[in-house]
C-alpha cells in the first residue's frame, strides 16, 4: 500500500534530477526504451527529469518502497504527470546519496501503484 516517500530520499533524488547530468543520472535500457515509446520519440530526457520534480515535490506523494540491489539505499515507484498525462515512475538511489538508476518512466500498467 503506497505510503509518503521520505523527505530526504525525495530531496536527495530531487537534486540529481536537477543537474541533467548523464554520469548521474543512468536508465536502465528498458526504460528507455519505453519512455521513447510511450512519449513517441517526441520527449527529451530533460522533460522527464522535470516531472518526476514536479511529483516528487508535492508534500505528501505517495508511493511504495520497492526491492533495491546492492549499492543502493532506497528505489520508490510513484505517479507523475507528463503531457497531462498519468506515467509511473521508479527511481533508485545509490549509496553515495547523488547518483540515480531510472527503472521506469512510462504509462502506468495499473491504476493504482
Amino acid at each position: 500500500m503506497a505510503a509518503p516517500i521520505p523527505e530526504a530520499w525525495r530531496n536527495d533524488v530531487i537534486r540529481t534530477l536537477r543537474t541533467n547530468d548523464p554520469h548521474l543520472i543512468n536508465w536502465t535500457r528498458p526504460a528507455r526504451q519505453i519512455w521513447d515509446a510511450d512519449t513517441f520519440g517526441d520527449a527529451q530526457e530533460y522533460e522527464a527529469y522535470d516531472a518526476m520534480i514536479a511529483a516528487l515535490e508535492r508534500e505528501g506523494i505517495e508511493g511504495n518502497e520497492t526491492t533495491s540491489h546492492p549499492g543502493q539505499v532506497a528505489t520508490y515507484e510513484f505517479f507523475f504527470s507528463f503531457r497531462n498525462r498519468p506515467m509511473y515512475g521508479k527511481i533508485a538511489l545509490y549509496e553515495d546519496r547523488r547518483r540515480i538508476l531510472i527503472l521506469s518512466a512510462h504509462r502506468p500498467n495499473r491504476p493504482t501503484l
